[in-house]
């Protein structure tokens, strides 16, 4: 590369992560859906699809999505049946809805770890891949969440579901994990 192509290429990942965020040091408890940083402490970054799914791969991780489930509309009729539409997700997932808030009652922060507990085998060794959507500092909770709680192999995927889809990835139908 020219070295002023090389200089232009610097800056722009300079200017990329000069706006992102800094990596607060506990968990976020601004607005959940925001720009996140390009960082988590602890754990290994994938910041695209392809990074995703090879990483899943190579390491049989564990997909785990923290994406809220959706609500009942508020103006639907009272009576009207609601049928959520299905949850998508990354082939292989377990998800665990809303693990990802900054504030959990500490038996719901518990009751997650528990639950990545069950699904890992109890393996903190075991390698993980945190995801929900893009700009939603709900997957770095989680993903911090378990780095704090001893897992080892813990990676985030901040472009989440929508990024997958993006990517033309195979989904999968997931119901939610109760915790």
């Amino acid at each position: 590369m020219a070295p002023r192509r090389r200089r232009l290429a610097a800056l722009a990942v300079l200017l990329l992560t000069a706006a992102a965020p800094r990596e607060p040091a506990g968990l976020w408890s601004g607005p959940m859906n925001s720009a996140v940083p390009a960082t988590l402490a602890g754990a290994a970054v994938l910041p695209t699809a392809r990074a995703a799914q090879e990483f899943i791969a190579l390491h049989h991780a564990l997909p785990i999505d923290v994406s809220f489930a959706p609500k009942r509309p508020p103006d639907m009729a009272p009576g009207m049946i609601w049928l959520p539409a299905a949850h998508q997700d990354l082939p292989g997932s377990a998800w665990l809805p809303g693990a990802g808030r900054a504030v959990l009652q500490p038996d719901r922060a518990q009751a997650y770890v528990a639950a990545v507990g069950r699904l890992t085998g109890n393996d903190p060794g075991r390698f993980v891949v945190i995801y929900c959507h893009p700009d939603c500092w709900g997957s770095w909770n989680a993903a911090k969440r378990l780095v704090q709680a001893g897992y080892r192999h813990v990676a985030w995927y901040p472009p989440g579901i929508e990024g997958w889809a993006a990517a033309n990835l195979a989904m999968q139908r997931t119901d939610a994990v109760s915790y």
